[in-house]
């Protein structure tokens, strides 16, 4: 899973107080201001005369097949670099000497890290404007900022319902199905579990924490110091996730067990799982009769899960900001989501995938990009790690049975406000 909370961990960022504000626009505005005032056709924006581009992705067969039909287009010639974890940290360091990437992929999760360092240049509103056409407004709002855009939402990640064929024949559309068929299928003694589900990992068990309406930071997900620990929907998505251990009657430890919960998948002795794309490839090659849809729905409501988004930003230091944004855009142009399929086999964050040749007709792909539609972005705030100790260690304390859901919401806000005031120590 590339898109993980745990990408927080490896970027940490200092950075000094010289830095740029939040993002520079194009040199142009002024005059394309005046350009539009006398029409209201979209202006067609061409890179600078001598342009050439530095591209930082950490799939390099992707990069390489993006920047070639790029500068087929374009004629502009793209130079690809691999980078994985630390993009800010780079961009940082090397953006006010002139050497950094004009377009780097990021998680989303580090987006108001780059804002707040003035990393990203804002896209220009005329290519702004085209891209909201075509892209989820899901993904849109990652990339917000002040009713602005300042990156391009290009591939998606979140979990969906995995189910063997061979033990279903019909997958549920609502998880009281799933539910009831448990109590009687299962056969604890003998690893066999209807639905299995890693409810001590809050990543994984969010679809059931948010069951009654939780929101961690807000409706938005942007209000850094609410994570919404001492509401009712809160208590209610732990009393949730509490009462799944009658039909999951496994410790914690064992939940968090990413490898356990795959074995016993492959091993055909679990029907359902929710899990994300991540496990597609190992489940194929294990031979089992894999099925893929959308999450079921709960007290006739959807199931949302969190979700992942790696964005493309155009360097706030970039010598050809209109040739970096083009590319920028390109990346979610219908040759640009199809390269990122056939390249890199992720998926792309536009509304309509059927131009995407072979992704509509993914049967195991599909179903995240549905899902996407309707998922909850990941919190881009800086108080995020703070967010996973308090819940998880409560959630874990409560599952294993030495906490009541009401001490585990206590638990949560001390752990919470005790972090916090470590941090400011």
């Amino acid at each position: 899973m590339k898109l993980r909370k745990y990408g927080m961990i490896f970027c940490s960022i200092a950075l000094g107080a010289s830095m740029v504000g939040c993002g520079k626009e194009l040199p142009v505005e002024n005059e394309m201001e005046t350009e539009v005032a006398e029409s209201t056709d979209p202006i067609e924006l061409v890179p600078e005369e001598g342009a050439q581009l530095l591209f930082w992705t950490s799939e390099e067969a992707y990069g390489e097949a993006v920047a070639k039909a790029f500068e087929d287009k374009y004629h502009v010639p793209v130079t690809v670099e691999k980078l994985g974890m630390g993009e800010l940290d780079k961009v940082s360091l090397t953006g006010p000497a002139g050497t950094a990437a004009d377009v780097f992929m990021c998680s989303h999760d580090h987006f108001i890290e780059g804002m707040d360092a003035g990393l990203f240049m804002k896209i220009d509103d005329s290519i702004a404007q085209q891209i909201k056409e075509r892209v989820s407004e899901t993904g849109i709002k990652i990339v917000t900022m002040n009713d602005e855009l300042y990156g391009v939402p290009v591939s998606i990640e979140t979990s969906c319902l995995f189910y063997n064929k061979d033990l279903v024949d019909t997958p549920a559309t609502t998880l009281e199905e799933i539910i009831e068929k448990s109590k009687t299928y299962n056969d604890a003694a003998n690893n066999k579990y209807y639905f299995l589900h890693s409810m001590a990992d809050v990543y994984k068990a969010f679809p059931m924490l948010s069951a009654y309406g939780y929101h961690p930071f807000g409706p938005d997900g942007t209000d850094n110091d609410q994570p919404g620990f001492d509401t009712e929907e809160y208590k209610k998505g732990l009393e949730f996730i509490n009462s799944f251990k009658e039909i999951m009657p496994i410790s914690a430890t064992d939940l968090r067990n990413a490898e356990f919960l795959r074995s016993l998948f492959v091993e055909g002795k679990v029907a359902y799982e929710i899990t994300g794309p991540w496990d597609i490839t190992q489940f194929k090659d294990s031979g089992i009769n894999l099925g893929v849809t959308t999450l079921p729905t709960y007290n006739g409501k959807d199931l949302t899960p969190f979700a992942g988004v790696k964005n493309a930003h155009v360097s706030a230091w970039s010598k050809y900001p209109i040739a970096a944004q083009l590319f920028a855009q390109f990346l979610v142009s219908d040759e640009g989501a199809s390269l990122l399929y056939e390249k890199a086999n992720q998926i792309t964050t536009l509304k309509d995938i059927t131009a995407v040749e072979g992704l509509n007709e993914n049967e195991y792909l599909r179903p995240f990009a549905e899902q996407f539609n309707n998922s909850v972005p990941m919190p881009a705030v800086k108080n995020i790690g703070a967010f996973w100790s308090s819940t998880e260690n409560a959630v874990i304390a409560m599952y294993d049975g030495k906490l009541t859901p009401e001490e585990a919401q206590q638990n949560t806000i001390e752990a919470w406000e005790t972090t916090l005031a470590t941090e400011k120590e």
